[in-house]
């Protein structure tokens, strides 16, 4: 049965899941502030979680940890969709805009907060933050969620 879905702006993308996410994070990255404007907000899926009709194109570069990361953009209307970390390999993030109904999902991380763009305020529902990228601290809240899911 499934549980969430969304796309792109222009609907040539369609993504669902019947998985809560593993972890929904935000990144202020350097990164993600020039894909985003400000910074991204993701909710984490092992890649088998995620059925994604549509063509997305991939961008790759060198990403916090060093390693490759790989951003799929619709190649119709340009929408920053999903995220693959190589670092994380078989785990894909999802945009948190890109789903059809984002309220249901609050940050509980937020990461590289020592770029944070001061003008971004604490709403109270983030419980961690990290001035890094916190590779192990988000590993182990993936794999904590994800033997809560069964």
């Amino acid at each position: 049965m499934i549980k969430h879905q969304g796309g792109c702006h222009c609907g040539a993308i369609r993504f669902s899941t019947e998985y809560d996410p593993m972890l929904v994070m935000q990144c202020n990255c350097i990164s993600c502030r020039k894909i985003s404007g400000s910074m991204t907000v993701s909710a984490c899926f092992a890649e088998d979680e995620i059925e994604m009709t549509g063509k997305c194109k991939e961008y790759t570069y060198s990403g916090g940890s060093g390693m490759p990361f790989h951003r799929g953009f619709c190649e119709n209307c340009g929408q920053y969709v999903y995220g693959k970390p190589t670092a994380f390999e078989g785990f894909i993030v999802m945009t948190l805009g890109s789903f059809d109904d984002p309220h249901q999902f609050e940050p509980k991380m937020e990461i590289h907060t020592i770029n944070k763009l001061k003008w971004l305020k604490d709403n109270g529902c983030v419980k961690d933050s990290f001035e890094e990228g916190a590779t192990v601290e988000r590993m182990e809240a993936m794999m904590e969620n994800l033997e809560q899911r069964g």
